[in-house]
């Protein structure tokens, strides 16, 4: 049982909601939910500001002492209250930079990081097949039946090579050469989809960093770390880029083949490429323009900017590229050393050596 003389306060990161006649309790930032009663939404009521235990059956009159406190301990620990500490009180300063972007933002960053994902590819087939039984897929293509028709010329792709090319030959890639990526290609793959490419003067905000994809106000939130498992002249280890002097600044050392599956979504075919790019987003850069929820949205549009720009290089590279949004958060960000609120991780891609004869597999990596 908890102490009368602890403080204690709802959790500031605590939603509600209805799923018909029942009303959601959800702490967003612990990813817990739980149905609640009245009785324990009159209790969190009174915890706006912290409160001593034992203050608290005197304001609620009419209920016994014994069933106040139990419903003090029960949401405690489903996380909805709170004992007040010094390290509550760090992560909350850190956790202020959010409030620029409002409830809605912070909910939906943090409701979906850490979900559960299939085991397997077995288990992966099982559950399609189930779907397909419940329900058949949507249209892939949407069509106006009654609108009239304009023919356009044919798309003569000659005049855009070789980037039509490039274009039609990216696919994801599964399989993998045993080849070691070469430093050259890794250098190329690194400048030309994260490095700077030119800066520009601007009145407002001085000298501001250019790159190969667009970033909302030229904020560029992306930054990239690179986990080398088979990088010739580079020894395995999680790395970060410094994409303003294009140079490697060395975090772990060590081969993190193994963790690749555990990395994203039980993909255990990860660890046999030659590298992995975790991109994480420093959303201050971003929020310190843009101070509304939607700027997330431009944040995580940008990550896919990128995203496609590494695919079509390394496909001009000739190389097997692959990306990838399953991905274990919490986990990357505790061997990355990031706190995941200032900084954290969005997207995956990665390379390796193509391997001779063999057809690109679709993806196989699905939440559940």
């Amino acid at each position: 049982m908890i102490r009368g003389d602890v403080r204690v306060r709802r959790s500031p990161y605590l939603v509600c909601y209805w799923e018909g006649p029942r009303l959601v309790l959800h702490n967003y930032l612990t990813r817990v939910r739980a149905t609640a009663d009245p009785f324990a939404a009159v209790v969190l009521s009174l915890l706006s500001a912290p409160r001593r235990v034992d203050s608290i059956p005197a304001l609620l009159r009419g209920y016994s002492r014994q069933s106040i406190l139990k419903t003090i301990q029960q949401l405690r620990s489903l996380t909805f209250i709170e004992e007040v500490s010094p390290a509550l009180r760090g992560r909350d300063r850190a956790l202020e930079l959010w409030s620029r972007w409002g409830v809605e933002a912070r909910f939906f960053h943090w409701a979906t990081k850490d979900v559960t994902y299939v085991k397997n590819l077995r288990e992966l087939a099982r559950l399609e097949r189930q779907r397909l039984a419940e329900t058949p897929q949507p249209a892939f293509f949407k069509h106006y039946r009654r609108a009239r028709r304009v023919a356009l010329p044919d798309a003569r792709l000659d005049a855009i090579e070789p980037l039509a090319s490039v274009l039609r030959a990216r696919r994801t890639q599964r399989e993998f050469g045993p080849a070691p990526l070469a430093l050259d290609d890794l250098a190329r793959l690194l400048k030309l989809t994260w490095g700077v490419s030119a800066y520009m003067d601007t009145s407002a905000m001085g000298r501001v960093p250019l790159k190969t994809s667009p970033s909302g106000g030229a904020r560029h939130p992306i930054e990239v770390y690179v986990a080398a498992f088979r990088v010739a002249g580079l020894r395995p280890g999680l790395y970060h880029y410094r994409s303003d002097d294009h140079r490697l600044e060395v975090l772990r050392s060590g081969n993190f083949a193994a963790e690749a599956g555990a990395y994203c979504g039980n993909q255990q075919w990860m660890g046999k490429a030659a590298a992995l790019f975790f991109m994480t987003a420093v959303f201050e850069r971003t929020m310190w323009r843009y101070r509304f929820g939607r700027a997330l949205r431009v944040v995580y549009t940008e990550s896919g900017h990128l995203c496609q720009t590494f695919c079509l290089v390394a496909t001009a590279l000739g190389l097997a590229p692959f990306c990838t949004a399953a991905l274990a958060d919490g986990l990357i960000e505790r061997d990355l050393g990031l706190d995941g609120i200032r900084e954290s991780v969005l997207y995956v891609a990665g390379v390796g050596r193509p391997k001779p004869g063999r057809r690109p597999r679709a993806e196989r990596a699905e939440a559940l």
